[in-house]
């Protein structure tokens, strides 16, 4: 019985110490901007303790904010859409947070539609539907230091069942990133079959997969370029998906 009573303290004792450190970025971020801000959550990063991942909502129009707040609530840094934690973990709360607030920003579709059809094709890494005249393509921008962009990839099969699928490599998690989708280019350079495709993206995808002097020193300025043109049509996450029907 004792244990279980110190066991209410302790989770009450860290509810309210995450309560207070709350509060007091409110109060600070209130003060300084003078704006009505509260902090709403907050998630401790395993690979920097003396940072937490911090979601704040503006009270007049209720859009949320992923930022970074220091232990002390004393700086607060924002977000955007190059992360480069350096714990897996971490990368995942992150990516899986500012994925759920961004995709409340859909870009505009008609912009959307514009922009993948007026891609040259050697850009996309294009998968043949295995249906006979598919009535819709699938565009999708992934990351391959993504973990949602994994799962997007361990699933693409599925779409093929419906449509074409085109892929769109970019660089959003930072230069480990861009080198990797070099490397996923580069080695589906005259390679056909959709299941060989898959299979050089997936061993690339793969969390354990090392980058070797060679693969660092290949060009990084195409995928450096899809990032800068996927900005432009407002697209700020990933994994990010597009259908336009045939």
């Amino acid at each position: 019985m004792k244990k279980i009573i110190a066991l209410f303290v302790a989770l009450a004792t860290f509810a309210l110490a995450d309560k207070a450190f709350l509060d007091k970025v409110s109060t600070y971020l209130s003060q300084k901007t003078g704006a009505k801000i509260n902090a709403i959550e907050s998630y401790d990063l395993k690979s920097s303790p003396n940072v937490k991942f911090v979601i704040l909502e503006d009270t007049a129009t209720k859009s949320k904010i992923p930022v970074f707040v220091s232990a002390d609530a004393q700086m607060v840094l924002g977000l955007s859409n190059v992360l480069i934690p350096s714990n897996n973990d971490d990368l995942a709360l992150i990516q899986d947070v500012y994925q759920k607030i961004e995709g409340s920003k859909a870009p505009d579709p008609k912009v959307l539609d514009k922009f993948f059809s007026s891609l040259k094709q050697t850009r996309y890494i294009s998968l043949k539907s295995d249906i006979k005249n598919p009535k819709k393509t699938f565009y999708m921008v992934s990351d391959p230091r993504c973990p949602g962009c994994r799962k997007e990839l361990g699933e693409v099969e599925k779409k093929l069942k419906e449509g074409d699928v085109k892929i769109l490599l970019v660089a959003f998690l930072g230069e480990e990133s861009a080198s990797k989708a070099s490397v996923i280019y580069e080695r589906l350079i005259g390679v056909k079959d959709n299941a060989k495709k898959l299979k050089i993206m997936r061993e690339v995808y793969n969390p354990d997969f090392a980058l070797t002097p060679k693969d660092k020193k290949l060009s990084t300025k195409a995928v450096m370029q899809n990032n800068e043109d996927v900005a432009k049509a407002g697209i700020q996450s990933v994994p990010f998906e597009h259908i336009i029907n045939k």
